[in-house]
């Protein structure tokens, strides 16, 4: 049975930061294979969660296999051009959380002085957990999580699958307008999810530009309780504060396919032919990038 990397699905930590990189002209390939086999050691020494995520690019070089219908993230337009979320494909996203701070940092800093020379961080966003898993809107994120005992499901290739024991991920750095949301009445707020405020309880009307009308795919209508649902992930988000005032929230969802990720971006954007999602009156991705995590067989596999 193919073992997914443990940090997928374990209970995030307090603390999680992100590191995304891409390889420079003249990189060494094996000189990012050690670098990402000490990587995995020093977290397992201190006790860290670790997850190596590769883009399509780096995943076919180090002889990873995937799922099927790995694509990179191409960005999404609104028919009018209005709204964007932004395309970052780049080639491996670091991902580490802990309750502690500092040995998250300091993993990810080795790994970034191993690749030196030969991977170039493009961005990075150390996030947290905030309050009872709120987003800075004050909404609980995550409500509409698979159960646990139904994650590894959801979320990880079957065995006797391409990329068994793997997943795929998509990462977005979301930055919130926090005036726009100010100015909005509680109605208003619960509406753009789809949920109340107090208990995150899902509203028996949805308008047709809440979220949950975009992303709680369906058997037949989105958000229509009378049909089971399908193409579910399993949502790994939290909030990020920069120091020039920049708020919003890091999103990370995994799948067992990478078709619903996508098909939920058109749906949010307009581009099947729906209003779009009322979340992107306030909040606009300034990254986006579709990743890979392999099984812990994978990469012992290709690591030395």
């Amino acid at each position: 049975m193919a073992t997914p990397q443990a940090a997928i699905l374990t209970d995030l930590e307090k603390y999680q930061w992100y590191t995304h990189m891409s390889r420079v002209d003249g990189a060494d390939l094996d000189v990012i294979r050690q670098a990402l086999s000490d990587c995995r050691a020093d977290a397992a020494a201190q006790g860290v969660n670790l997850c190596i995520l590769l883009g399509p690019t780096l995943a076919a070089d180090l002889g990873i296999e995937t799922g099927e219908d790995f694509q990179p993230y191409p960005g999404y337009t609104s028919p009018d051009g209005s709204r964007v979320a932004k395309g970052t494909q780049e080639e491996l996203l670091i991902w580490v959380h802990d309750a502690e701070k500092d040995l998250i940092w300091e993993v990810q800093h080795t790994f970034r002085r191993a690749v030196a020379g030969h991977m170039a961080v493009a961005r990075e966003t150390p996030t947290f957990i905030y309050k009872n898993s709120l987003d800075l809107t004050g909404h609980i994120d995550g409500t509409g999580n698979p159960e646990p005992e139904d994650q590894h499901d959801r979320a990880i290739i079957d065995d006797g699958d391409p990329g068994a024991g793997g997943s795929f991920c998509i990462a977005q750095r979301w930055v919130h307008d926090m005036d726009y949301w100010a100015s909005l009445s509680l109605q208003e707020e619960e509406n753009t999810f789809g949920r109340t405020k107090p208990d995150s309880v899902k509203l028996d009307v949805q308008v047709p530009t809440s979220h949950l009308s975009h992303v709680e795919l369906r058997e037949g209508a989105t958000a229509d309780e009378s049909t089971p649902k399908r193409g579910e992930m399993v949502r790994r988000s939290t909030p990020y504060a920069f120091h020039d005032g920049t708020v919003g929230l890091y999103f990370m969802g995994f799948c067992k396919t990478q078709a619903p990720m996508r098909e939920r971006m058109e749906a949010m954007y307009g581009i099947n032919g729906q209003e779009p999602d009322a979340i992107t009156n306030y909040s606009t991705p300034a990254s986006g990038s579709f990743y890979f995590a392999p099984s812990v067989e994978s990469l012992d596999a290709a690591l030395p």
